[in-house]
C-alpha cells in the first residue's frame, strides 16, 4: 500500500498539474469561439442597421466655376465731357466751351429755331451775354449714357434791360458724336427773359 500510495500520489499529482493546463487550453478554445460568435453577431447587427438606415447615394458635388466680373464703364468718355461742359459754364469760359462744339452744332434755345455752325453758335452766346449784366448757372443734376448728356440747371441772372433778378430752371440735352457736341437743345421758360 505504500508504494501503490506513493505512485498514487506522484501520479495524481501530475495528472493535477498538467489538468489545469488542459483545462486552461479548453477554456480559451472556448472563449476564442465565443468571441468569434460574438463578433458575427455585431457584423450581422451592422449589415441590418445599414439596410435599416440606408442612405440616399450623395450626388457628387458641382464642379466649383469661379466668374470674374470686369467692370467697363462704357460712359467714362462721356462723363468727362459732361464735367467739361460743367466746369466751363460754371467759370462763364466760352473758350473752354466752344472747344466742346463741332463745326456743324445745332444749337436750340426753348422754342427758337436752331443755330447752325460755330459762327452762329458765338453770335447766339454773345446775344445772350448783352441780355444780362451778371449772371450764375450751377449743375442740379447731370446724367450721361450712349451719346447724351442731360444736365439740369439752376441759374440766377440779373437783366440788363430792367434790372431784374431772374430764377431760371433749365434742361439742357447736349448729343456727343467722336467727342464733340454735334446738337443741343435747352428747355426752360422763356418768359422770364422778357424784359
Amino acid at each position: 500500500m505504500g508504494m501503490r500510495s506513493g505512485k498514487a500520489l506522484k501520479l495524481k499529482k501530475i495528472v493535477a498539474k498538467k489538468a489545469p493546463k488542459r483545462v486552461a487550453k479548453k477554456v480559451v478554445a472556448k472563449k476564442a469561439v465565443a468571441k468569434k460568435a460574438v463578433a458575427k453577431k455585431a457584423v450581422a447587427k451592422k449589415v441590418v442597421a445599414k439596410k435599416a438606415v440606408a442612405k440616399p447615394a450623395a450626388k457628387a458635388p458641382a464642379p466649383k466655376v469661379v466668374t470674374r466680373t470686369v467692370t467697363t464703364d462704357k460712359n467714362a468718355a462721356l462723363r468727362a465731357i459732361a464735367q467739361r461742359i460743367v466746369d466751363a459754364t460754371v467759370a462763364n469760359d466760352e473758350a473752354a466751351m466752344f472747344v466742346l462744339y463741332d463745326e456743324r452744332v445745332e444749337s436750340q434755345e426753348a422754342n427758337n429755331p436752331p443755330n447752325v455752325g460755330l459762327a452762329a453758335l458765338r453770335e447766339k452766346f454773345a446775344a445772350f451775354a448783352a441780355m444780362m449784366t451778371d449772371g450764375a448757372f450751377l449743375p442740379r443734376s447731370v446724367a450721361a449714357d450712349g451719346k447724351t448728356i442731360i444736365i439740369e440747371w439752376d441759374g440766377r441772372m440779373t437783366l440788363t434791360a430792367s434790372g431784374r433778378v431772374v430764377e431760371m430752371r433749365e434742361i439742357a440735352v447736349h448729343e456727343i458724336e467722336n467727342g464733340k457736341i454735334v446738337r443741343e437743345r435747352f428747355y426752360y421758360d422763356p418768359a422770364l427773359l422778357a424784359p
